[in-house]
């Protein structure tokens, strides 16, 4: 099983990848979703995003808007989350995804959110992470 993620340091989270390595798509019976730009090799940086720390009183608010389903989990406390303000917050659920999600906290910067490449990763095919929690939706 795939670890849900993986708390790596600020100099790791420095390393944003450029150009942009993943797209917004539409992807068949699950909505958007992103997708490799171009080939990926595995270990690759895929993405760096920025996210707003909330606290468990506004994560409890979330519950009854969309925003809840793009919410992550915070990696040091289960009563907390993060909101993220990129791309990862589009990647889908996958039972043995291809990339996975690791964190990050940087001075200045707060927390940071990154997937990376587990496998390699063909340009157009979508990338995917473990979800923290158990999926509320059928697994396609």
């Amino acid at each position: 099983m795939t670890p849900a993620f993986t708390i790596v340091s600020a100099e790791a989270a420095a390393r944003t990848p450029s150009p942009a390595r993943a797209t917004v798509r539409a992807i068949a019976g699950k909505g958007r979703g992103i997708v490799a730009a171009g080939p990926i090799a595995a270990g690759d940086l895929i993405l760096t995003d920025p996210t707003v720390e909330l606290s468990a009183a506004d994560c409890r608010a979330l519950g009854p808007t969309p925003i809840e389903d793009y919410h992550f989990a915070h990696p040091e406390d289960a009563e907390l989350g993060l909101l993220v303000l990129g791309l990862a917050s589009l990647a889908n659920h996958a039972d043995a995804p291809n990339a996975a999600t690791e964190y990050c906290r940087a001075d200045g910067l707060g927390w940071l959110v990154m997937l990376r490449a587990l496998r390699a990763i063909a340009a157009g095919e979508e990338i995917t992470r473990r979800y923290a929690c158990e999926p509320w939706f059928p697994v396609t």
